[in-house]
């Protein structure tokens, strides 16, 4: 096989541009950080990242949704407390009054704080969480108990309709959060489930407390006393609940952070450059494409030009 001049020129054209073309790429690396700019480069690379991007991105959704549930629960369970603490004063006024001799001033004055204890409920039950009422069920947008009547013949109307004329079976609505694949966490509680429904209903129960004090009724007074305990118990069953959830989303919160450091770790190690080897690969094409100019200068056969210089 014959060598022409002119095919070492095309293949040394052919060489030099192949390294050119890896310089260039070492380049874009060392200034854009990337080890890839387009997916035409790397498909492989690019397909792995764009999975571990998705799955980065839905996970830190799952993140900001446990979080947010988190959060509701704390200020349920602030909530409950307050609710809770609140009948806890009623039982003891309730005791006190059953077992003491209590003047008709006495009773005036239990009345009041007893009134003053029914509005500290409502006040509690109508808390929020970035503007939306917790225990409102679907309704989060406005007040859902509203307090009516006067002082001493108090009324409750929640979502609208009195709270006598609820029953605790009717479906209301509760927020829930998708904190995982297929796992939906129900967070928030109804005004059903912290007041209960009907003519025993919690603020029914102070109601009637009140009518007892003012009529010095010892018989309904002393079971006053026993539907507050069951007051408190749905309270404490609640707050139950309201731990074991919270204790549950805290460990799935930790697991995602954990996810969370992983895929950026792995999105690091497919998109990001090593730059201590993108320096060296830069370095090696440099001494390639310069020793390809030499040599090129000593193979090439000189042209007449070169002579006529």
């Amino acid at each position: 096989l014959r060598i022409t001049n002119n095919m070492l020129n095309r293949n040394f054209m052919t060489n030099l541009q192949s390294n050119l073309k890896r310089m260039e790429k070492y380049q874009n690396q060392l200034s854009t950080g990337r080890s890839f700019n387009r997916p035409s480069e790397d498909p492989i690379a690019a397909v792995r990242s764009l999975q571990v991007r998705n799955d980065l991105n839905r996970t830190e959704q799952y993140l900001k949704n446990v979080k947010d549930s988190i959060t509701w629960l704390e200020q349920s369970e602030n909530s409950l407390n307050e609710i809770n603490e609140v009948i806890k004063r009623a039982y003891q006024l309730a005791v006190d009054a059953a077992n003491g001799v209590k003047t008709e001033d006495d009773r005036q004055i239990v009345s009041h704080e007893i009134q003053q204890l029914q509005e500290q409920l409502v006040q509690a039950a109508n808390a929020s969480f970035n503007g939306r009422f917790l225990f409102g069920g679907y309704n989060t947008a406005s007040k859902p108990f509203v307090l009516g009547g006067t002082p001493g013949d108090y009324t409750l109307t929640y979502n609208g309709k009195d709270l006598k004329e609820w029953t605790e079976n009717e479906n209301i609505g509760r927020i829930s959060y998708e904190a995982g694949l297929d796992l939906n966490f129900t967070v928030s509680f109804t005004g059903l489930d912290v007041f209960g429904a009907g003519a025993d209903n919690l603020f029914e129960v102070f109601n009637s407390f009140n009518k007892a004090l003012l009529t010095d009724d010892s018989e309904m007074i002393s079971q006053s006393i026993d539907k507050l305990q069951q007051q408190q118990n749905r309270i404490l069953s609640l707050l139950g609940e309201v731990g074991g959830k919270h204790n549950r989303l805290t460990l799935i919160e930790k697991r995602y952070d954990q996810d969370i450091y992983n895929l950026k770790e792995a999105q690091s190690n497919i998109e990001y450059v090593d730059y201590a080897e993108a320096v060296m690969n830069s370095k090696m094409a440099e001494i390639v494409y310069q020793a390809a100019l030499s040599a090129a200068a000593g193979i090439m056969q000189p042209t007449l030009i070169d002579f006529l210089r």
